[in-house]
């Protein structure tokens, strides 16, 4: 049972010792400190309704560990969020997800797109398939936001992004996208955005910690390394949470692995929504270095498909879900473990802050926890 393991101290302190070597070799052979090596990182396990967190340290550099009560910004995890409160919708009837999305978003009938915006399902935004396109790879979005600009509103980053992507269908991934996503939470749940995450996720889950910052301001004491956009200042100072175009979430890594736990739970999502959001196409993008097999996208989740090929060649956990994200000086991973392969104490699920920008390391310390657990 995951109880004995939790209170077994000499198995925990190996579990510790494989989380500190990743730690402690992302600096990499010189130990030379770098915009890419994490100096701290925040684990958390959850199983039912246990959990057990720590805070890590580069070794020589344990004054910096951090509490495990650190909250840090979850980036791109907030999809995850957004797309939970959506099939929560869904569940009461208030949204379609086959049905066009074109009903709570009327601005995808652009005149530039070649396809025809009744084509395009809520499904179709929720998986990054509904040909958009993105920012992430724009010059201009990254000078902005490397000089400290205030960010840019919704109605700038879809004039200056558009709406015309590739074909409807096609896995892309889109920023732009889950703006539309977020516009459609508000729409149709009738409340502003954070109101709609705390009524349809923090409070039905128990994140307690969550937060959305929209301010500067709301980014003091959030956990942050340095980030070579902004050299030796402060991310905290010179970083706008508006930057995360379809709107950032703030939590403890605790309530992250919480969050990705609570999806598979019947009380919270119906069975039949928590498995088409876990199923996943197949994204066919690049993940050199990292842990995946067989990548894949569901509704609002990245996914490994080959559960198999997953646990024998210590690849992302067997069957696991959830999502990484990354951003100015932090990377989250947080996924859960159905069980099996990997992860035959049972289903549990692993989330990780590092303070760095690679999300490598991230997702091989979740795979180090799970396979550590099994």
């Amino acid at each position: 049972m995951m109880a004995d393991v939790l209170d077994d101290p000499a198995r925990m302190a190996v579990l510790i010792d494989g989380l500190q070597r990743l730690l402690n070799e992302s600096a990499g052979s010189t130990g030379a400190a770098s915009a890419q090596a994490a100096t701290v990182a925040v684990l958390s396990v959850q199983q039912g309704g246990r959990n057990w967190s720590v805070g890590l340290a580069r070794h020589g550099l344990v004054s910096l560990r951090p509490s495990p009560d650190a909250r840090g910004l979850v980036y791109s995890l907030t999809k995850s969020l957004i797309a939970a409160a959506v099939l929560r919708l869904a569940a009461r009837g208030l949204v379609d997800l086959d049905g066009p999305a074109a009903r709570w978003l009327p601005e995808l009938a652009d005149p530039k797109r070649a396809d025809r915006a009744e084509d395009v399902t809520v499904a179709n935004l929720l998986e990054h398939r509904a040909g958009l396109p993105d920012y992430g790879g724009r010059a201009d979005y990254h000078q902005a936001v490397a000089a400290g600009e205030a960010p840019w509103s919704e109605a700038e980053f879809l004039a200056r992004c558009g709406l015309s992507g590739p074909p409807v269908g096609s896995f892309a991934y889109s920023n732009i996208g889950y703006l539309l996503v977020s516009r459609l939470l508000v729409r149709a749940s009738g409340l502003p955005f954070a109101l709609a995450l705390r009524e349809e996720v923090f409070a039905p889950l128990g994140l307690t910690s969550a937060s959305v910052p929209v301010e500067r301001g709301d980014l003091a004491g959030l956990l942050f390394g340095t980030s070579p956009l902004f050299g030796g200042a402060a991310v905290a100072d010179r970083y706008h949470p508006g930057w995360v175009a379809h709107g950032v979430a703030a939590m403890t890594a605790r309530d992250a692995a919480r969050f990705v736990h609570g999806l598979s739970d019947s009380a919270y999502l119906p069975a039949a929504l928590a498995q088409r959001m876990c199923h996943g196409a197949p994204v066919n993008a690049p993940m050199g270095g990292r842990p995946w097999v067989e990548p894949g996208y569901g509704l609002g989740l990245m996914v490994e498909r080959d559960a198999g090929r997953g646990a024998a060649s210590g690849g992302a956990s067997s069957g696991a879900w959830g999502h990484t994200g990354g951003g100015p000086g932090l990377t989250v991973a947080a996924y859960h473990c159905p069980g099996g392969g990997a992860c035959e104490s049972g289903p549990l699920s692993v989330a990780v802050f590092t303070d760095c920008e690679d999300p490598a390391l991230a997702e091989w310390m979740v795979v180090e926890a799970a396979q550590s657990l099994a």
